[in-house]
């Protein structure tokens, strides 16, 4: 449960300046998508990176026994999903960016990403 606890406060302090980013640097993480979307290096790097921390959250979390393990647990599982489809599904991906670079969507997902950090934290009070 420390370990939980631990990965909890991490997740959400990295959720909740994410969030915050994504609305208040809208331009730059546009900016951001676009670059993804022109280079597969990059794409490749978000992938990589995300099978990474999705990972690293699910061996740092190895218990399901209360509901901030099964929360971390979704993460990391959703983090690793997300990895994996971007390194096997590039095309796919980029699509979707291409769809996200419209519209007020980083914003939106800044503001769910800041919500999940306050969730985070309220599991380890």
């Amino acid at each position: 449960m420390e370990a939980s606890i631990i990965t909890a406060q991490i997740l959400g302090l990295v959720f909740f300046m994410l969030g915050i980013s994504l609305v208040a640097n809208k331009k730059v993480a546009l900016s951001l998508v676009e670059e993804s979307i022109k280079s597969p290096a990059i794409l490749w790097l978000f992938g990589f990176i995300s099978v990474t921390m999705g990972a690293i959250v699910l061996a740092f979390n190895s218990s399901c026994n209360s509901g901030l393990e099964i929360f971390i647990t979704i993460i990391g599982t959703l983090a690793l999903i997300k990895g994996v489809a971007i390194l096997i599904f590039p095309n796919a991906i980029t699509s979707l960016y291409k769809k996200v670079k419209n519209g007020n969507t980083l914003s939106w997902v800044g503001v769910v990403v800041c919500v999940l950090a306050l969730v985070l934290q309220s599991f380890t009070k």
